[in-house]
């Protein structure tokens, strides 16, 4: 008697086999692609609905103007000197919050009296609008860096402290009590496994808070300064040059993306150990 062997049955071909996704590199060439266009397109349209003058040019300027008012202002002394101004004050702020900050949300994390005593109040005093303390901060320094650099501070302060209290908190349980049975202190127990397990907390909000303290600052500058970014926008929106106001958002925003990508390369860095 022969054996009859049947063919092993042939499965259903997937969607997912027959139309594989894109090589990552291809997703994410796709997707800036796709990006570019979208802001040319807005580019585009905003340059017709102003030189057909749909919208006021006056009041919402033009992209080939704002093109030049960049490299009018950005290069030029007056440019220089706001930029140097805010971020002085930006780098001070962020320094003293951070520093500060991190501290406190530290102790408040590893210890339970003083977040039982202190942690309420962090909320009711991160709550108080920072807009309306900027008048005190300049009645007590007057026009002066150090009344923009307190202002953003107290921005800077209440969220890293939040964020390391966080941090210390989240981490895993069975390994702090692990640590304890072994016998590391104090002291120990924060250098080698609370601040290895929060430093990506830890980084994002280092991030955050850099973001932060120049919006402090700036909002600091618009409201009373001699000299400063937010001074100027302030200045050249008050002489209708919507054009310059745009291009000193520009410098900004390039100004953040590029602290910020440099934070991100300090935080795989220092992370290379989880690989």
């Amino acid at each position: 008697m022969t054996a009859t062997h049947e063919a092993p049955p042939v499965a259903a071909a997937r969607v997912d086999d027959v139309v594989k996704p894109p090589p990552k590199v291809a997703r994410r060439a796709l997707i800036t692609a796709i990006q570019v266009l979208v802001v040319g397109a807005f580019l585009a349209l905003w340059e017709v609905a102003s030189r057909q003058e749909w919208i006021d040019p006056l009041l919402f300027g033009r992209p080939s103007e704002v093109w030049t008012a960049f490299f009018d202002y950005v290069p030029s002394e007056a440019g220089v000197d706001s930029l140097k101004a805010t971020m002085t004050a930006v780098a001070m702020a962020f320094v003293i919050g951070s520093v500060v900050g991190t501290l406190a949300g530290l102790i408040l994390g590893l210890s339970k009296w003083a977040d039982d005593i202190f942690g309420p109040f962090l909320v009711p005093l991160n709550s108080i609008p920072r807009i309306a303390l900027a008048p005190m901060f300049i009645a007590w320094f007057g026009l002066t860096t150090e009344a923009k650099v307190f202002l953003a501070v107290t921005i800077v302060f209440f969220i890293l402290a939040e964020n390391a209290r966080s941090a210390v908190k989240s981490v895993d349980p069975d390994l702090m009590t692990m640590a304890k049975v072994v016998g590391l202190k104090r002291a120990s127990l924060l250098w080698k496994v609370v601040l290895p397990s929060a430093v990506p907390t830890l980084f994002a909000g280092l991030r955050l808070t850099f973001t932060y303290s120049l919006l402090g600052v700036i909002a600091s500058e618009m409201i009373a300064a001699t000299s400063g970014v937010g001074q100027d926008i302030v200045l050249y929106s008050s002489g209708y040059q919507i054009n310059t106001v745009f291009a000193i958002i520009i410098e900004l925003v390039i100004v953040a993306v590029v602290l910020n990508a440099v934070f991100q390369a300090v935080e795989r860095r220092l992370l290379r150990w989880q690989d």
